[in-house]
Protein backbone atom coordinates (compact mmCIF):
# COMPACT_ATOMS: atom_id res chain seq x y z
CA UNK A 1 0.00 0.00 0.00
CA UNK A 2 1.49 3.23 -0.61
CA UNK A 3 1.99 6.40 1.79
CA UNK A 4 -0.36 8.32 0.00
CA UNK A 5 -3.61 6.56 1.05
CA UNK A 6 -1.98 6.16 4.54
CA UNK A 7 -2.26 10.22 4.23
CA UNK A 8 -5.54 10.27 2.93
CA UNK A 9 -7.19 7.77 4.83
CA UNK A 10 -5.60 9.36 8.10
CA UNK A 11 -6.93 13.22 6.98
CA UNK A 12 -10.58 11.24 6.23
CA UNK A 13 -10.96 9.74 9.63
CA UNK A 14 -8.32 11.01 11.91
CA UNK A 15 -10.54 13.97 13.68
CA UNK A 16 -13.66 11.76 13.40
CA UNK A 17 -12.42 8.22 13.73
CA UNK A 18 -10.40 8.85 17.11
CA UNK A 19 -13.81 10.54 17.80
CA UNK A 20 -11.97 14.13 19.03
CA UNK A 21 -8.72 12.65 19.69
CA UNK A 22 -7.05 13.83 22.58
CA UNK A 23 -5.76 16.69 23.99
CA UNK A 24 -2.12 16.73 23.08
CA UNK A 25 -0.12 13.88 20.70
CA UNK A 26 2.04 12.41 22.88
CA UNK A 27 4.95 9.77 21.97
CA UNK A 28 3.31 6.32 22.86
CA UNK A 29 4.46 3.10 23.39
CA UNK A 30 6.32 0.97 20.46
CA UNK A 31 3.98 -1.72 21.19
CA UNK A 32 1.73 -3.43 18.00
CA UNK A 33 3.41 -0.73 16.19
CA UNK A 34 5.34 -2.23 13.09
CA UNK A 35 7.41 -0.80 10.43
CA UNK A 36 6.47 0.25 7.21
CA UNK A 37 5.09 -2.45 4.90
CA UNK A 38 2.02 -4.74 3.86
CA UNK A 39 -0.26 -5.60 6.90
CA UNK A 40 0.62 -8.20 8.54
CA UNK A 41 -2.90 -10.35 9.06
CA UNK A 42 -1.46 -12.64 11.47
CA UNK A 43 -0.68 -9.60 14.00
CA UNK A 44 -3.04 -9.99 16.90
CA UNK A 45 -5.23 -6.71 16.85
CA UNK A 46 -7.16 -5.40 20.07
CA UNK A 47 -9.69 -2.46 20.14
CA UNK A 48 -9.75 0.21 23.18
CA UNK A 49 -11.67 3.09 23.96
CA UNK A 50 -10.50 5.47 26.47
CA UNK A 51 -13.87 7.56 27.44
CA UNK A 52 -13.21 11.08 28.70
CA UNK A 53 -15.32 14.30 29.12
CA UNK A 54 -15.24 16.83 26.45
CA UNK A 55 -13.62 20.57 27.63
CA UNK A 56 -12.06 23.05 26.59
CA UNK A 57 -8.80 21.63 26.90
CA UNK A 58 -9.20 18.71 24.73
CA UNK A 59 -10.71 17.37 22.12
CA UNK A 60 -8.54 19.72 19.36
CA UNK A 61 -5.72 17.24 18.00
CA UNK A 62 -6.74 13.96 16.17
CA UNK A 63 -5.52 10.71 17.97
CA UNK A 64 -3.04 8.45 16.43
CA UNK A 65 -4.42 5.29 17.37
CA UNK A 66 -1.65 5.15 19.81
CA UNK A 67 -2.19 4.95 23.61
CA UNK A 68 -1.18 7.89 25.64
CA UNK A 69 0.32 8.50 28.52
CA UNK A 70 -2.13 9.42 32.08
CA UNK A 71 0.18 12.96 31.66
CA UNK A 72 -1.42 14.12 28.25
CA UNK A 73 -4.42 16.64 29.81
CA UNK A 74 -7.34 13.83 28.55
CA UNK A 75 -9.69 15.43 30.87
CA UNK A 76 -11.88 14.02 33.65
CA UNK A 77 -12.65 10.32 32.50
CA UNK A 78 -16.26 8.91 32.05
CA UNK A 79 -17.58 5.81 33.26
CA UNK A 80 -20.50 3.33 32.27
CA UNK A 81 -20.18 4.16 28.10
CA UNK A 82 -20.82 1.12 26.15
CA UNK A 83 -19.94 1.11 22.44
CA UNK A 84 -20.10 -1.46 19.50
CA UNK A 85 -18.25 -1.76 16.73
CA UNK A 86 -19.59 -3.32 13.46
CA UNK A 87 -17.78 -3.99 10.35
CA UNK A 88 -18.41 -2.16 7.11
CA UNK A 89 -18.90 -4.51 4.12
CA UNK A 90 -17.10 -4.33 0.91
CA UNK A 91 -13.59 -3.03 2.43
CA UNK A 92 -10.84 -5.19 2.05
CA UNK A 93 -7.66 -3.48 3.67
CA UNK A 94 -5.19 -5.45 2.18
CA UNK A 95 -5.67 -4.21 -1.41
CA UNK A 96 -5.03 -0.70 -2.63
CA UNK A 97 -9.24 -0.72 -3.47
CA UNK A 98 -10.06 -1.03 -0.36
CA UNK A 99 -8.28 1.91 1.30
CA UNK A 100 -9.44 3.65 -1.30
CA UNK A 101 -13.20 2.66 -0.23
CA UNK A 102 -12.49 3.55 3.03
CA UNK A 103 -11.63 6.46 2.39
CA UNK A 104 -14.55 7.73 0.35
CA UNK A 105 -16.43 6.88 2.95
CA UNK A 106 -18.14 9.42 5.55
CA UNK A 107 -19.91 7.34 9.13
CA UNK A 108 -23.18 8.26 7.37
CA UNK A 109 -22.53 6.35 4.34
CA UNK A 110 -20.24 2.92 6.39
CA UNK A 111 -23.72 2.99 8.16
CA UNK A 112 -25.51 2.00 4.98
CA UNK A 113 -23.19 -1.13 4.49
CA UNK A 114 -22.64 -2.72 7.90
CA UNK A 115 -22.46 -6.56 7.88
CA UNK A 116 -22.22 -9.25 10.47
CA UNK A 117 -22.61 -9.46 13.81
CA UNK A 118 -21.73 -6.31 16.10
CA UNK A 119 -19.00 -6.44 18.89
CA UNK A 120 -19.86 -4.73 22.32
CA UNK A 121 -17.21 -3.04 24.44
CA UNK A 122 -17.25 -3.63 28.08
CA UNK A 123 -18.82 -0.34 29.99
CA UNK A 124 -16.24 1.72 30.48
CA UNK A 125 -14.57 1.62 34.23
CA UNK A 126 -13.83 4.08 36.47
CA UNK A 127 -10.50 5.49 34.50
CA UNK A 128 -12.95 5.69 31.29
CA UNK A 129 -11.19 2.46 30.07
CA UNK A 130 -13.54 0.31 27.21
CA UNK A 131 -12.42 -3.09 25.95
CA UNK A 132 -13.71 -4.93 22.70
CA UNK A 133 -13.48 -8.65 23.00
CA UNK A 134 -10.28 -10.08 20.86
CA UNK A 135 -9.99 -11.52 17.38
CA UNK A 136 -11.97 -8.76 15.60
CA UNK A 137 -11.12 -9.54 11.79
CA UNK A 138 -9.04 -6.99 10.00
CA UNK A 139 -11.48 -4.50 8.35
CA UNK A 140 -13.34 -1.30 8.83
CA UNK A 141 -15.14 -0.64 11.69
CA UNK A 142 -18.45 1.50 12.46
CA UNK A 143 -18.42 2.38 16.01
CA UNK A 144 -21.34 3.38 17.99
CA UNK A 145 -22.22 4.71 21.79
CA UNK A 146 -24.96 2.52 22.56
CA UNK A 147 -24.84 3.08 26.71
CA UNK A 148 -24.04 6.76 27.52
CA UNK A 149 -22.03 7.81 30.95
CA UNK A 150 -24.50 9.35 33.76
CA UNK A 151 -23.76 12.92 33.19
CA UNK A 152 -23.13 12.77 29.58
CA UNK A 153 -25.74 15.32 27.73
CA UNK A 154 -24.53 14.60 23.88
CA UNK A 155 -23.48 10.84 22.42
CA UNK A 156 -19.91 10.76 21.02
CA UNK A 157 -21.18 10.83 16.85
CA UNK A 158 -20.96 7.47 15.16
CA UNK A 159 -17.06 7.18 13.82
CA UNK A 160 -15.26 4.88 11.52
CA UNK A 161 -12.03 2.89 13.08
CA UNK A 162 -9.80 0.61 11.05
CA UNK A 163 -8.08 -2.31 12.02
CA UNK A 164 -4.97 -2.02 11.69
CA UNK A 165 -4.62 1.63 11.85
CA UNK A 166 -1.60 4.13 10.09
CA UNK A 167 -0.76 6.60 12.55
CA UNK A 168 -0.53 8.84 9.85
CA UNK A 169 2.27 12.06 9.50
CA UNK A 170 1.53 12.79 13.62
CA UNK A 171 2.13 9.12 14.81
CA UNK A 172 5.20 8.91 16.41
CA UNK A 173 6.89 7.31 14.95
CA UNK A 174 4.93 8.85 11.59
CA UNK A 175 3.46 6.72 9.11
CA UNK A 176 3.49 3.25 10.64
CA UNK A 177 0.59 0.23 11.60
CA UNK A 178 -1.04 0.52 14.67
CA UNK A 179 -2.00 -3.42 15.55
CA UNK A 180 -3.83 -2.57 19.47
CA UNK A 181 -5.88 0.95 18.54
CA UNK A 182 -6.59 3.23 21.30
CA UNK A 183 -9.16 5.76 20.31
CA UNK A 184 -10.14 8.79 22.66
CA UNK A 185 -13.96 9.47 21.93
CA UNK A 186 -15.22 12.83 24.10
CA UNK A 187 -19.02 13.58 25.48
CA UNK A 188 -20.07 16.49 25.69
CA UNK A 189 -21.41 16.43 30.25
CA UNK A 190 -23.17 18.83 32.38
CA UNK A 191 -22.63 18.51 36.13
CA UNK A 192 -25.62 19.49 38.62
CA UNK A 193 -26.31 20.33 41.86
CA UNK A 194 -28.52 21.68 44.56
CA UNK A 195 -28.22 24.00 47.74
CA UNK A 196 -29.98 25.31 50.23
CA UNK A 197 -29.35 28.68 50.17
CA UNK A 198 -29.18 30.53 53.74
CA UNK A 199 -31.47 34.19 53.91
CA UNK A 200 -29.06 36.70 54.57
CA UNK A 201 -28.71 37.83 58.42
CA UNK A 202 -31.45 39.49 60.08
CA UNK A 203 -33.10 40.01 55.91
CA UNK A 204 -36.75 39.92 55.63
CA UNK A 205 -36.31 36.72 54.14
CA UNK A 206 -34.84 35.69 57.29
CA UNK A 207 -37.52 37.02 59.54
CA UNK A 208 -39.88 34.21 57.50
CA UNK A 209 -37.99 31.03 58.71
CA UNK A 210 -40.52 29.13 56.80
CA UNK A 211 -38.99 29.88 53.63
CA UNK A 212 -36.54 27.44 52.04
CA UNK A 213 -34.46 28.90 49.34
CA UNK A 214 -32.86 26.07 47.06
CA UNK A 215 -30.19 26.32 44.56
CA UNK A 216 -30.25 24.02 41.69
CA UNK A 217 -27.02 25.24 39.18
CA UNK A 218 -25.99 23.01 36.04
CA UNK A 219 -22.84 23.72 33.90
CA UNK A 220 -23.54 24.54 30.48
CA UNK A 221 -21.61 21.61 28.59
CA UNK A 222 -18.57 22.12 26.16
CA UNK A 223 -19.83 20.43 22.76
CA UNK A 224 -18.21 18.95 19.95
CA UNK A 225 -17.73 21.24 16.92
CA UNK A 226 -20.94 22.30 15.20
CA UNK A 227 -23.33 20.44 18.06
CA UNK A 228 -25.58 22.92 19.94
CA UNK A 229 -27.92 22.72 22.94
CA UNK A 230 -31.76 21.86 21.66
CA UNK A 231 -32.93 21.06 25.08
CA UNK A 232 -31.78 23.17 28.56
CA UNK A 233 -34.51 22.38 31.21
CA UNK A 234 -34.15 21.99 35.09
CA UNK A 235 -36.57 20.87 37.32
CA UNK A 236 -37.58 20.88 40.75
CA UNK A 237 -39.74 18.68 42.14
CA UNK A 238 -40.81 18.83 46.26
CA UNK A 239 -42.02 16.43 48.94
CA UNK A 240 -45.36 17.15 51.05
CA UNK A 241 -43.37 19.33 53.36
CA UNK A 242 -42.90 21.61 50.77
CA UNK A 243 -44.92 24.14 48.80
CA UNK A 244 -44.51 26.84 46.35
CA UNK A 245 -45.39 30.39 47.31
CA UNK A 246 -48.24 31.79 45.37
CA UNK A 247 -46.81 35.37 46.11
CA UNK A 248 -43.63 36.02 48.67
CA UNK A 249 -43.44 38.03 51.36
CA UNK A 250 -42.95 42.01 51.09
CA UNK A 251 -39.25 42.08 50.45
CA UNK A 252 -38.68 38.03 49.77
CA UNK A 253 -37.24 37.96 46.16
CA UNK A 254 -39.28 35.19 43.98
CA UNK A 255 -37.50 32.29 42.67
CA UNK A 256 -34.88 33.60 39.77
CA UNK A 257 -32.40 32.97 37.20
CA UNK A 258 -28.69 33.44 36.74
CA UNK A 259 -26.91 32.51 33.73
CA UNK A 260 -23.03 33.18 33.61
CA UNK A 261 -19.88 32.91 30.89
CA UNK A 262 -17.33 30.68 31.56
CA UNK A 263 -15.23 33.23 33.59
CA UNK A 264 -18.67 33.88 35.95
CA UNK A 265 -19.88 36.90 34.03
CA UNK A 266 -23.34 37.24 34.93
CA UNK A 267 -25.63 38.18 31.38
CA UNK A 268 -29.09 39.58 30.42
CA UNK A 269 -31.36 36.76 30.65
CA UNK A 270 -34.69 37.92 29.78
CA UNK A 271 -37.82 35.93 31.84
CA UNK A 272 -40.50 35.37 28.82
CA UNK A 273 -37.92 36.11 26.64
CA UNK A 274 -35.13 33.69 27.19
CA UNK A 275 -36.71 31.24 29.14
CA UNK A 276 -40.13 30.21 31.42
CA UNK A 277 -40.67 29.18 35.15
CA UNK A 278 -43.68 27.17 35.52
CA UNK A 279 -44.80 25.48 38.74
CA UNK A 280 -47.28 23.27 39.39
CA UNK A 281 -48.85 22.37 42.76
CA UNK A 282 -49.33 18.80 43.89
CA UNK A 283 -51.76 16.44 43.70
CA UNK A 284 -52.99 13.15 44.85
CA UNK A 285 -50.75 11.27 41.83
CA UNK A 286 -47.91 13.81 40.99
CA UNK A 287 -45.52 15.75 43.86
CA UNK A 288 -45.43 20.25 43.08
CA UNK A 289 -42.95 21.06 40.56
CA UNK A 290 -41.21 24.28 39.19
CA UNK A 291 -39.79 23.83 35.85
CA UNK A 292 -37.32 26.24 34.57
CA UNK A 293 -37.24 25.58 30.19
CA UNK A 294 -35.11 27.61 28.01
CA UNK A 295 -36.65 29.31 24.95
CA UNK A 296 -35.35 28.75 21.81
CA UNK A 297 -33.88 31.90 21.80
CA UNK A 298 -32.01 31.27 24.97
CA UNK A 299 -30.97 28.10 23.79
CA UNK A 300 -29.05 29.96 21.20
CA UNK A 301 -27.32 32.30 23.70
CA UNK A 302 -26.69 29.38 26.06
CA UNK A 303 -24.98 27.64 23.31
CA UNK A 304 -22.44 30.61 22.79
CA UNK A 305 -21.80 30.54 26.69
CA UNK A 306 -20.29 27.06 26.43
CA UNK A 307 -18.22 26.51 29.97
CA UNK A 308 -20.83 28.81 32.02
CA UNK A 309 -23.36 27.95 34.66
CA UNK A 310 -26.79 28.40 34.53
CA UNK A 311 -28.17 28.69 38.51
CA UNK A 312 -31.87 28.13 39.55
CA UNK A 313 -32.81 29.96 42.62
CA UNK A 314 -36.03 28.49 43.75
CA UNK A 315 -38.39 29.83 46.76
CA UNK A 316 -40.27 27.53 48.64
CA UNK A 317 -42.53 27.02 52.11
CA UNK A 318 -42.16 24.31 54.45
CA UNK A 319 -45.63 23.29 55.65
CA UNK A 320 -44.57 20.29 57.70
CA UNK A 321 -41.71 18.66 59.57
CA UNK A 322 -40.35 15.09 58.70
CA UNK A 323 -39.93 13.08 62.37
CA UNK A 324 -36.22 13.28 61.61
CA UNK A 325 -36.51 16.88 60.77
CA UNK A 326 -35.04 16.48 57.16
CA UNK A 327 -36.85 17.25 54.05
CA UNK A 328 -35.33 16.53 50.96
CA UNK A 329 -36.34 17.13 47.22
CA UNK A 330 -34.80 16.67 44.10
CA UNK A 331 -34.01 18.62 40.95
CA UNK A 332 -33.34 16.71 36.88
CA UNK A 333 -31.76 18.43 34.68
CA UNK A 334 -32.38 17.81 30.90
CA UNK A 335 -29.91 18.77 28.60
CA UNK A 336 -30.10 17.64 25.01
CA UNK A 337 -32.60 14.66 25.63
CA UNK A 338 -29.72 13.58 28.46
CA UNK A 339 -30.92 13.62 32.04
CA UNK A 340 -29.62 13.75 35.40
CA UNK A 341 -31.50 13.89 38.54
CA UNK A 342 -29.32 15.28 42.25
CA UNK A 343 -30.67 15.55 45.70
CA UNK A 344 -30.73 18.19 48.05
CA UNK A 345 -31.43 18.57 51.92
CA UNK A 346 -32.20 20.51 54.52
CA UNK A 347 -32.77 20.81 58.68
CA UNK A 348 -36.49 21.93 59.71
CA UNK A 349 -37.92 22.34 63.45
CA UNK A 350 -40.48 24.11 65.29
CA UNK A 351 -41.06 26.06 68.89
CA UNK A 352 -43.61 25.22 71.44
CA UNK A 353 -44.15 27.59 74.24
CA UNK A 354 -45.68 26.59 77.38
CA UNK A 355 -47.25 29.21 79.71
CA UNK A 356 -48.09 28.09 83.64
CA UNK A 357 -48.76 29.32 87.10
CA UNK A 358 -46.48 27.67 89.56
CA UNK A 359 -45.92 28.63 93.14
CA UNK A 360 -42.61 27.65 95.07
CA UNK A 361 -42.12 24.86 93.03
CA UNK A 362 -45.42 23.23 93.42
CA UNK A 363 -48.11 22.13 90.69
CA UNK A 364 -48.13 23.04 87.53
CA UNK A 365 -51.51 25.14 86.51
CA UNK A 366 -51.95 25.77 82.40
CA UNK A 367 -52.69 29.08 81.23
CA UNK A 368 -54.73 29.91 78.21
CA UNK A 369 -54.20 33.44 77.20
CA UNK A 370 -50.84 34.20 76.51
CA UNK A 371 -49.62 35.88 73.06
CA UNK A 372 -46.05 35.59 72.29
CA UNK A 373 -43.71 36.68 70.00
CA UNK A 374 -40.80 35.11 68.31
CA UNK A 375 -37.15 37.88 67.34
CA UNK A 376 -33.92 37.26 65.31
CA UNK A 377 -32.05 39.06 67.99
CA UNK A 378 -32.23 40.27 71.61
CA UNK A 379 -32.25 43.87 70.65
CA UNK A 380 -35.31 43.47 68.06
CA UNK A 381 -37.03 41.22 70.97
CA UNK A 382 -36.61 44.03 73.78
CA UNK A 383 -38.08 46.76 71.34
CA UNK A 384 -40.87 44.17 70.19
CA UNK A 385 -40.34 45.47 66.71
CA UNK A 386 -39.41 42.83 63.27
CA UNK A 387 -40.73 39.55 64.58
CA UNK A 388 -40.94 36.69 62.27
CA UNK A 389 -43.81 35.29 60.49
CA UNK A 390 -45.26 31.71 59.45
CA UNK A 391 -47.25 32.19 56.61
CA UNK A 392 -48.39 35.75 57.82
CA UNK A 393 -48.61 35.15 61.52
CA UNK A 394 -46.98 37.07 63.82
CA UNK A 395 -48.73 36.25 67.01
CA UNK A 396 -49.10 32.82 68.46
CA UNK A 397 -51.99 32.90 71.69
CA UNK A 398 -51.65 29.53 74.47
CA UNK A 399 -54.45 27.31 74.54
CA UNK A 400 -56.39 26.19 77.35
CA UNK A 401 -53.25 23.70 78.24
CA UNK A 402 -50.96 26.69 78.23
CA UNK A 403 -48.97 25.47 74.85
CA UNK A 404 -48.81 27.08 71.33
CA UNK A 405 -46.45 25.88 68.58
CA UNK A 406 -44.88 28.45 66.29
CA UNK A 407 -45.03 25.40 63.82
CA UNK A 408 -42.65 25.47 61.13
CA UNK A 409 -38.93 27.45 62.04
CA UNK A 410 -35.77 27.09 60.57
CA UNK A 411 -32.70 26.02 63.40
CA UNK A 412 -31.02 28.70 64.57
CA UNK A 413 -31.28 31.00 67.66
CA UNK A 414 -34.56 32.95 68.38
CA UNK A 415 -35.41 35.03 71.16
CA UNK A 416 -39.29 34.71 72.68
CA UNK A 417 -41.14 37.63 74.14
CA UNK A 418 -44.62 37.61 76.37
CA UNK A 419 -46.30 40.45 74.82
CA UNK A 420 -49.83 40.13 76.06
CA UNK A 421 -50.06 38.07 79.92
CA UNK A 422 -52.93 35.79 80.65
CA UNK A 423 -55.73 37.74 82.48
CA UNK A 424 -54.99 37.93 85.67
CA UNK A 425 -51.27 37.69 85.91
CA UNK A 426 -48.39 39.38 85.49
CA UNK A 427 -45.71 39.28 82.39
CA UNK A 428 -42.70 37.23 83.59
CA UNK A 429 -39.83 38.54 85.03
CA UNK A 430 -37.39 36.65 82.40
CA UNK A 431 -38.91 38.09 79.30
CA UNK A 432 -37.67 37.80 76.32
CA UNK A 433 -36.14 34.53 76.61
CA UNK A 434 -33.44 33.10 73.94
CA UNK A 435 -34.55 29.43 72.20
CA UNK A 436 -32.36 27.21 70.56
CA UNK A 437 -34.00 25.56 67.56
CA UNK A 438 -32.88 22.18 66.28
CA UNK A 439 -33.92 19.75 63.49
CA UNK A 440 -37.36 18.00 64.09
CA UNK A 441 -40.62 18.46 66.58
CA UNK A 442 -40.43 19.48 70.13
CA UNK A 443 -39.95 17.27 72.71
CA UNK A 444 -40.64 17.91 76.03
CA UNK A 445 -38.97 14.96 77.83
CA UNK A 446 -35.29 14.68 77.75
CA UNK A 447 -33.63 15.34 75.86
CA UNK A 448 -35.65 18.44 75.68
CA UNK A 449 -35.98 20.06 72.75
CA UNK A 450 -37.55 23.11 70.78
CA UNK A 451 -39.54 23.91 74.00
CA UNK A 452 -39.19 26.77 76.08
CA UNK A 453 -41.54 27.65 79.12
CA UNK A 454 -42.92 31.20 81.00
CA UNK A 455 -43.70 31.10 85.14
CA UNK A 456 -46.79 33.39 85.64
CA UNK A 457 -47.57 35.17 89.20
CA UNK A 458 -50.93 36.67 89.66
CA UNK A 459 -51.52 40.41 89.58
CA UNK A 460 -51.34 41.72 93.66
CA UNK A 461 -54.55 43.48 94.77
CA UNK A 462 -54.17 46.58 96.26
CA UNK A 463 -55.80 46.80 100.26
CA UNK A 464 -57.91 49.69 99.46
CA UNK A 465 -60.01 48.26 96.72
CA UNK A 466 -61.67 45.63 98.90
CA UNK A 467 -64.25 46.91 101.67
CA UNK A 468 -63.63 46.58 105.61
CA UNK A 469 -65.44 43.96 107.26
CA UNK A 470 -65.34 42.26 110.82
CA UNK A 471 -64.34 44.31 114.17
CA UNK A 472 -63.88 47.72 111.92
CA UNK A 473 -67.20 47.61 110.79
CA UNK A 474 -68.50 46.98 114.41
CA UNK A 475 -67.49 50.55 115.29
CA UNK A 476 -68.85 52.12 112.44
CA UNK A 477 -72.37 50.78 113.49
CA UNK A 478 -72.16 52.05 117.28
CA UNK A 479 -71.20 55.35 116.02
CA UNK A 480 -74.22 55.37 113.56
CA UNK A 481 -76.38 54.56 116.37
CA UNK A 482 -75.35 56.89 119.01
CA UNK A 483 -75.54 59.54 116.63
CA UNK A 484 -79.38 57.97 115.85
CA UNK A 485 -80.12 57.77 119.59
CA UNK A 486 -78.95 61.76 119.84
CA UNK A 487 -80.65 62.62 116.75
CA UNK A 488 -84.15 61.27 118.35
CA UNK A 489 -83.70 62.98 122.00
CA UNK A 490 -83.05 66.29 120.64
CA UNK A 491 -86.26 65.68 118.64
CA UNK A 492 -88.30 64.73 121.70
CA UNK A 493 -86.81 67.80 123.99
CA UNK A 494 -87.74 70.37 120.86
CA UNK A 495 -91.01 69.04 120.56
CA UNK A 496 -91.59 69.21 125.04
CA UNK A 497 -90.73 72.55 124.33
CA UNK A 498 -93.01 73.98 121.41
CA UNK A 499 -95.58 72.20 123.54
CA UNK A 500 -95.39 73.69 127.12
CA UNK A 501 -95.18 77.04 125.04
CA UNK A 502 -98.53 76.57 123.35
CA UNK A 503 -100.30 75.11 126.94
CA UNK A 504 -102.98 78.35 128.59
CA UNK A 505 -102.26 79.62 131.57
CA UNK A 506 -104.96 79.39 134.51
CA UNK A 507 -105.88 81.72 136.76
Amino acid sequence: MSRSFTRRFTAAIGAVVLAAGAAMVAVAPAQAVTLPGNIDPDQPRSLTVHKFALGPGNGQNAGTGQELPSTAGLGTPLPGAVFTATQVAGVDLTTPEGWAIANSLSPQAASTRLTGTPYTSTASAADGTATFPTGMPLGLFYVQETVLPADATNATAPFLVSLPLPTGPSGAPANQWVYDVHVYPKNAVTETTKTRVPAPANSEEARNPDLIRWSIASSIPTLAAGDTITTFTLTDTVPSALVFPATPPAGVSPSTVTVTNAGGVAQNFVAGVDYTIVSTAATSTTDATSVLTFTTAGLTRLTGLQGGLVSFNVLTRAVSIPSNGLITNSATANINGSTETVTGTTPIGQLTVFAFESNNGGPRTPLAGAVYQVYLNQNDANNQQNPVSINGTTDWTTGANGFVAIPIITPGNYYVREITPPAGYNVPQSNPVQAVVVAGPTSTVPPVQNYVEFNHTQVSVANFLLPYTGGDAGVWFKTGGIALLAIALGAAILVARRRALSAPTHA
